[in-house]
């Protein structure tokens, strides 16, 4: 029996930066190349998670509810539970 490797071969699209922590108000802020944030899908007012992992700075976006619902459609009550008088507690 031969032993099968399969490669895969990924196009990753590298945008890269150089910034400075400024001051912005009474925090400090970093400014991002617009580029970066339409990559990443965010837009002003977004939120972020920041993670710090040994050296590096890892930003991840952030999605409220509305962003994992996006294409979900409620399925339709189930038939024949109109009439069902509750067994417990419940409240219909």
């Amino acid at each position: 029996m031969q032993n099968v490797i399969q490669c895969v071969t990924m196009a990753i699209e590298v945008i890269s930066m150089v910034t400075q922590v400024a001051k912005w108000g009474n925090s400090q802020g970093i400014r991002m190349d617009k580029r970066i944030l339409h990559n990443l899908g965010l837009c002003i007012g977004d939120t972020v998670e920041i993670v710090k992992s040994g050296e590096d700075i890892i930003l991840k976006p952030t999605h409220g509810i509305d962003w994992y619902l996006q294409g979900y459609e409620r399925p339709a009550p189930a038939e024949g539970w109109e009439d069902v008088e509750p067994k417990g507690r419940e409240e219909w």
